[in-house]
This record gives C-alpha cells, sequence and structure tokens, in this order.
C-alpha cells in the first residue's frame, strides 16, 4: 500500500470517528511532505506496574487487617472476595489506565509526526460495552422499581454506550525549527525535543527500537544543529 493511500484512508477513517481522533496543525502539515522512513514502538508507562500493584494492595491489605482482626469464625468469605477484587484492580489499573503506548514515527526531512494510543485490547472495549448494556438494561428496570429517580443512572450508562468505547488516536507533529534542547535516555532509545521558548515551541516524544536508535538520533540531531542535546542520567529525570 502506497503511503499516500494510507493516509486518505487514515483520514477517511477519522472523518467517520472523528470523536476519538486529535490532529495537530503540524501533524496535517507535515503529512503533505515525503517520508523518508518509519518505525513503530510499543512503549511502556513509567511506574505502570507499580502504580497498578498499588491500587490492588490496598485491597490485599485490607483483607490481611480482615485475617489478622476479624472476630468472624469463618472470615475467608469476606477475605476471597477482597483478594479477588485486588487480582482485578491490578489488571484494570495495568491495562485499561495504565496501558502500554502505541506510537508509529514517520521521519520527513522537514519534521517528524506520529500517532499515539493506548494498547487496549478490542476484547477489552467489547467486555466494557458489554457491561455498559447491561447496566442500561439493569437501569431501565430500576425505573420501575425505584421510579424516575433511576433514570439519571440509565442516562449516563446510555451516555457511555454511546461513546463507543474505541481507542483515541492521537497525532502529533514537530516541524524541525532553530533552537531549542533535545533530550536523550539512551537506556530507554527515548529523546524528547523540545522548541525554546516553550510556551509556543514545537514538540515531539521520540521512542525507537535498539537498533534504530542511532540513526533516529543522528538525523534528528543533524536536522537541528542549533538544538542543545541534555544526556538525561534517569528514567525519572527524563520524564517517562
Amino acid at each position: 500500500m502506497s503511503d499516500t493511500t494510507e493516509h486518505k484512508q487514515n483520514a477517511e477513517s477519522a472523518e467517520a470517528d472523528g470523536a476519538n481522533h486529535y490532529y495537530s496543525e503540524q501533524y496535517l502539515e507535515l503529512q503533505k511532505e515525503p517520508v523518508l522512513y518509519e518505525w513503530h514502538i510499543d512503549h511502556a508507562q513509567r511506574a505502570a506496574w507499580s502504580s497498578s500493584l498499588l491500587m490492588g494492595g490496598v485491597c490485599w491489605l485490607i483483607a490481611l487487617m480482615v485475617f489478622i482482626n476479624s472476630d468472624s469464625q469463618n472470615p475467608w468469605p469476606l477475605i476471597w472476595v477482597l483478594l479477588i477484587l485486588g487480582g482485578w484492580g491490578v489488571i484494570f489499573s495495568r491495562y485499561l489506565t495504565d496501558p502500554n503506548q502505541l506510537y508509529h514515527y514517520r521521519m520527513t526531512a522537514k519534521g517528524i509526526y506520529y500517532t499515539q494510543q493506548d494498547k487496549i485490547p478490542e476484547v477489552a472495549y467489547n467486555i466494557i460495552r458489554g457491561i455498559g448494556g447491561l447496566l442500561i438494561v439493569g437501569s431501565i428496570i430500576a425505573i420501575g422499581l425505584v421510579g424516575p429517580q433511576a433514570l439519571a443512572g440509565a442516562g449516563a450508562f446510555l451516555a457511555f454506550k454511546i461513546t463507543n468505547m474505541k481507542p483515541r488516536v492521537r497525532h502529533y507533529g514537530c516541524i524541525f525549527k532553530d533552537s531549542g534542547e533535545i533530550s536523550v535516555f539512551g537506556k530507554l532509545c527515548g529523546m524528547e525535543i523540545m522548541e525554546t521558548p516553550y510556551s509556543w515551541g514545537e514538540y515531539a516524544l521520540v521512542f525507537s527500537k535498539p537498533e534504530e536508535y542511532q540513526r533516529v538520533l543522528g538525523d534528528i540531531t543533524q536536522a537541528l544543529p542549533q538544538y542543545k542535546v541534555i544526556e538525561a542520567a534517569s528514567r525519572k529525570e527524563f520524564g517517562y
């Protein structure tokens, strides 16, 4: 498939599903430029697992306290519920709240542009849509049992269903300018391009595969000779 054809199909798809797409002006401008090369990357967010384990750990801690302090002769049903909720919370947080990010980069002579979206399996969206549908039905049934007060809940879940729960795709671009900074972190094969002043400057967050890192970094620094290259000492300092 040609690059022009792919761009046309992407544009048509975005038009049909505009609520789930964001396009920057830089992306739209760079999309017209010839692509020198492109690559995909699957990037895990910083502290994704630790924050997810923290969410599950709250339930596990409560389960431990119940086990230690319970006056009941059989606290195990509650403990098992808390343990299962904790495990579900870890999975939910890691793969739905803090999922990996999928990037698709395209390098041009004028700049770099890319798409970013959450790596959430389609089956997860199907499950959520199904739960949303069941909750809508449950809310409508509740109207007959509870009264009009249930309409608010039904309306909320109906709105949730209408959104169709599709991944949001963000389209960014960075046009190479005259001056700025490039923060790099080799262990992550990451580069952060920032034009100065930051208030109105161009920006790009670039990750590459290890075998492509030197090529990408070389092309970027060659295109931006006036930019100051800063080596980040840690992932925390790099920020991602």
